[in-house]
């Protein structure tokens, strides 16, 4: 039935609204997330069992970042469940590990390259590891029930047999353990390392405050794989590392593949920069955490113009919010909230994916629906000042999908300090996608007696020295696509170890919102229909309707005053 003047303009007054009511409402075909060839390397087949996804899932991302596609395989058309990656997802698959060795990363390098004729390494590096872990400060452990000197063996014996190439740790009680317990034991491993406080890190900004922290972040290093990179300041002061009240950030250069006798040939591997954080704890702090991440990548950014070329970018460690919906992971994923970053916000389980030439727009600096942080909306105002990230062309992802553990955290948990109480993705790890790419991850659990064991007993235990279980991720260097630098403007030009450059944005102006503005709306829609699915053609020529033009609405200011002038020069 034809719609009256009137009612198409009650109906424009909530077109955006008209327009949400239409996401995620087609029937979606039943599938299933695939981790292609998820075994573990070197044992016999064990099939991984992932949690259903939703029901009806949107085309709105998943957990409050704009999501990382998972290999997503039709039951009808895809039979053998450890048929290789293809060309088309091969990106989005990965291995699950026990181990993050040298021999288990070449391993599920080489599976993860095969079939694909693209995605190669450079010839120059090798595959490498990260584990991340909260290791529980003996002087936040409330129990006389295990002894530090018990508590750090197994420590140990963990590390050891994870066998990473870079380990970031979280709570080490104090400078003194770091320097005579973890130093001279991961020395006997064969790593090198630094901490907060240590001698060879520069202090931003030193840890103060009526609630000063003992406990510190720490940062290691296989000396075969990596070395510390100088950089120098306005100052003329070089220094390999750098490190805030929440944060130690180290340039590493990946000197795997070349002859370490050669200093010209060692000169020439690729640069990883790692920050290992663990922010603030408080659950309504959310804006504390996300101004921690801003700080620490603002200070690389800016010391990255006066040092190498940088590669790559990892940040890893305790982030003290969910992985599945949070300010930090939308600001990493997205690269700015509130409206003063170009983005109103968005809500943590049913963000639209926003075009990126809007993003940049003054259109898109009004709010869309508020964030979600532990089930909780975020007001606008609290997010008002955050800037944009400078990395945010450069594809920042989860390693770890974020739609594990998202419907039942006790399938999936990185914390549980009570029994029956798991957290699913407390512990965090997010990387540069456009140079690295993510091959493998850790497995949480050997076995599903061991997660219940966990659930009944909560942790620490004897066989679990901390109330965090670390996480771990197995990386590949992404060979530079030339084509691709030529295309996209975002990608840095290829350099001589053959991998792109970080894009890194310095002092971008904000977009500032146009308060009011009757044009608001159309732009919030434009963003909704780009993703918006149709069931048939009746229903887009039903919303096209309700959102057609009325001609009696007031217009928009700058397109009045372009009409004044034209009737004028008439």
């Amino acid at each position: 039935m034809p719609m009256t003047s009137r009612k198409r303009r009650r109906c424009h007054i909530s077109a955006a609204a008209a327009a949400l009511a239409f996401v995620g409402t087609s029937p979606i075909p039943s599938c299933h997330a695939l981790y292609v060839g998820e075994h573990i390397l070197g044992s016999p087949a064990i099939p991984h069992q992932p949690e259903p996804a939703a029901s009806e899932p949107s085309i709105a991302n998943v957990g409050g970042t704009l999501p990382e596609r998972i290999v997503m395989r039709f039951e009808s058309e895809q039979e053998d469940p450890f048929a290789p990656p293809t060309s088309q997802n091969y990106r989005d698959s990965f291995y699950w590990l026990d181990r993050l060795d040298d021999t288990s990363c070449a391993m599920a390098s080489d599976q993860w390259h095969a079939g694909s004729s693209t995605g190669d390494r450079p010839t120059n590096t090798q595959p490498f590891s990260l584990l991340s872990w909260n290791i529980l400060a003996q002087s936040l452990y409330n129990s006389a029930s295990y002894s530090w000197e018990v508590r750090f063996k197994r420590i140990m014996e963990i590390i050891a047999d994870a066998s990473p190439s870079l380990v970031c740790l979280q709570e080490v009680d104090d400078h003194d353990s770091f320097l005579f317990d973890f130093l001279p034991a991961m020395h006997a491993l064969g790593y090198d390392g630094t901490a907060q406080g240590h001698s060879d890190v520069r202090d931003i900004k030193r840890r103060s405050g009526k609630n000063d922290r003992r406990h510190l972040t720490a940062t290691f290093w296989k000396a075969d794989h990596f070395r510390p990179v100088n950089v120098t300041d306005s100052n003329g002061v070089d220094y390999p590392h750098m490190s805030r009240g929440r944060s130690l950030t180290c340039t590493l250069q990946d000197i795997s593949g070349v002859d370490a006798t050669n200093s010209s040939d060692v000169a020439s591997g690729p640069c990883l920069s790692v920050i290992n954080c663990h922010l603030e704890g408080h659950p309504r702090q959310y804006a504390a955490r996300m101004t921690q991440l801003q700080h620490a990548m603002e200070d690389l950014s800016n010391r990255r113009t006066r040092g190498p070329d940088l590669n790559g970018l990892v940040i890893a460690g305790d982030f003290n919010c969910e992985l599945q919906s949070s300010v930090c992971s939308t600001y990493l994923r997205i690269g700015r909230v509130g409206r003063k970053g170009g983005l109103g916000g968005v809500h943590g389980t049913s963000a639209m994916a926003v075009p990126a030439s809007l993003l940049e727009s003054e259109e898109a600096a009004e709010a869309l629906s508020p964030l979600l942080e532990w089930g909780k909306a975020i007001p606008n105002d609290d997010l008002e000042n955050v800037k944009p990230h400078p990395f945010r062309r450069n594809s920042m992802v989860s390693a770890y999908p974020v739609l594990l553990g998202q419907r039942n955290p006790r399938l999936h948990f990185t914390y549980c300090a009570n029994p029956d109480r798991p957290v699913a993705g407390l512990d965090q790890m997010w990387h540069s996608s456009f140079t690295l790419n993510r091959i493998g991850l850790r497995r949480m659990f050997k076995s599903q007696k061991m997660r219940k064991r966990i659930l009944k007993t909560g942790l620490p235990t004897s066989r679990h020295p901390s109330d965090h279980l670390p996480i771990g991720a197995v990386f590949d260097w992404n060979a530079c696509d030339v084509d691709a630098c030529m295309v996209d403007s975002n990608r840095q030009g290829c350099d001589e170890v053959g991998v792109n450059e970080l894009s890194i944005v310095l002092d971008c102006p904000v977009p500032v919102p146009k308060p009011k503005s009757p044009m608001m709306a159309f732009a919030e829609l434009d963003m909704l229909m780009s993703t918006c699915p149709y069931d048939t053609e009746e229903q887009r020529d039903e919303l096209m309707s309700i959102i057609d033009h009325v001609p009696d609405l007031p217009l928009d200011p700058k397109e009045k005053a372009l009409e004044l002038a034209t009737e004028k020069a008439a």
